[in-house]
């Protein structure tokens, strides 16, 4: 295991050790997370969670605008919206972007600080509280429903509310349906590099946020939730080219945000404009699981004790 590895296995299980060093020199930190994944080549995946009927709104207008620029964009998706909404999440296939599974309803959407969380179809048990048995409902009928009304089949996953709500015991559920992957933790303890479970689910973290290593890029936030804590127009973006900086030599940026509040803000148009000045191509979970399961034949091949990624031989299993 790398010392970079080593170092941030050591901080997860220091948790108010790693807050404090967080606060008082995020950027070390960051740049720390950032080189566990400089094996790679630079890449970055965009990808999105349609959690509200006003983010379902306004995804044509967000093919659209993808579509000027030729990037192509990962999309988490709920059964019970697809349902509602089918022509909205059938323009996501018709422009060829990534389906990812993000259950049938989504436990704990409903929310009492904002308007649009609330009402029906707006749950409000936790993912990590409903059992095994729920957990595989939930996944299982989230599949079906796409698979049937979009004619898609995910090969992905991505826990709802992510990080603190993740719970391991998905992985043989997901490995059962024949996936590939999960999104559905924070770099923060595993680092920026995709892990294999034992379960043979690659995991791959999403990116932290450069002022807040411990946390996540992600419009919640930055500029969704009350007091969100980079609300200034431009300062979003102005963050997403620091992750682009930090992988200039190599590394995965993986980011989430939601369709709504990226569209509003202009942000993601920001966003996108970085990308174009610096060319900067987008990825997908599959196209990337792909490559790693291609790297990991070779080293197979090679006689390596490991997999990896472009030469990297110290992917770990997760435990658990």
């Amino acid at each position: 295991m790398s010392a970079d590895r080593h170092w941030l296995h050591g901080l997860a299980g220091w948790r108010f050790g790693a807050q404090a060093l967080g606060v008082l020199v995020p950027g070390y930190c960051f740049s720390r997370l950032m080189r566990t994944s400089v094996a790679f080549d630079a890449r970055c995946i965009l990808s999105f969670d349609c959690d509200f009927p006003r983010d379902v709104a306004v995804l044509p207008s967000l093919v659209e605008l993808l579509g000027q620029y030729g990037y192509g964009a990962s999309f988490a998706c709920i059964g019970q919206w697809v349902k509602r909404y089918p022509e909205e999440h059938r323009c996501l296939v018709e422009a060829g972007h990534e389906i990812i599974n993000h259950t049938e309803t989504h436990p704990n959407l409903y929310h009492p600080a904002h308007d649009y969380a609330q009402g029906e179809g707006m749950t409000r048990e936790y993912f990590n509280l409903i059992g095994l048995e729920g957990r595989r409902l939930e996944i299982e009928r989230g599949h079906h429903t796409i698979a049937d009304i979009l004619g898609v089949e995910p090969t992905g996953f991505r826990t709802p509310h992510f990080g603190n709500l993740h719970v391991d015991d998905v992985y043989g559920l997901l490995t059962e349906l024949g996936y590939l992957y999960s999104t559905s933790v924070l770099a923060a303890g595993p680092g920026t590099l995709p892990f294999k479970t034992r379960e043979g689910i690659w995991e791959i973290p999403l990116s932290p946020c450069p002022q807040h290593p411990f946390g996540v890029f992600d419009s919640w936030h930055s500029i969704g939730k009350n007091n969100p804590r980079h609300a200034g127009q431009g300062e979003m973006a102005a963050l997403f080219a620091r992750l682009l900086d930090a992988t200039v030599d190599g590394g995965l940026v993986n980011i989430y945000l939601d369709p709504y509040d990226a569209m509003k803000s202009g942000e993601l148009l920001r966003m996108l404009e970085i990308m174009k000045d610096r060319g900067v191509a987008s990825s997908s979970y599959g196209s990337l699981c792909d490559d790693l399961q291609c790297d990991a034949k070779k080293n197979s091949a090679a006689g390596w004790t490991a997999t990896g990624f472009s030469g990297m031989t110290d992917i770990p299993y997760k435990e658990g």
